[in-house]
């Protein structure tokens, strides 16, 4: 049901409709880069790929939105096998633009505040851990465009840290 070109990395499906969900997830993975880099890109392990590809489980709604947009083809063809597979493609999201400017006075502040209130209530936490917390605050920081209050900022730390 598919037609490769002699370019190994560029797959070709070809328009009529491919049967089997199983025979789509393979053309996605081939258009993907293989297995390797779908899972990848689809944030899912080699195994989980392995039982949609063979017909043992399907997809959430969420993991099919994701393996689409990794192979570069269109969610409805990759769900139901209609439609044209590269109609609402949507190109591989190599990493995403921020959605604000970094502003490294306010996060300096922000590292700062938090750094401090962790030592102070959570000593415990690990580095990596705590620089996602940073990462949280700061987030809200410029989402609301002032800084957080106290209570605020520590209803957010300690929800962050229990996480972690």
């Amino acid at each position: 049901m598919t037609r490769q070109s002699s370019d190994a990395g560029e797959v070709n499906v070809q328009r009529e409709k491919v049967d089997a969900f199983s025979e789509r997830v393979a053309i996605a993975i081939k258009k993907a880069g293989g297995a390797t880099l779908m899972a990848q890109k689809a944030e899912v392990s080699g195994s989980v790929l392995r039982k949609w590809r063979s017909g043992q489980s399907d997809p959430s709604r969420t993991n099919l939105v994701k393996m689409a947009r990794a192979a570069g083809v269109s969610l409805e063809w990759l769900a139901t096998g209609e439609g044209d597979p590269e109609g609402d493609a949507q190109a591989p999201r190599e990493s995403p633009e921020p959605e604000f400017e970094l502003d490294l006075e306010n996060l300096e502040e922000v590292a700062a505040k938090v750094l401090a209130m962790l030592e102070k209530h959570r000593p415990d936490i690990s580095a990596r851990a705590k620089a996602r917390i940073v990462r949280l605050v700061y987030e809200f920081y410029v989402r609301q465009g002032k800084p957080m209050d106290e209570a605020s900022l520590n209803n957010v730390i300690e929800l962050a840290a229990f996480r972690y």
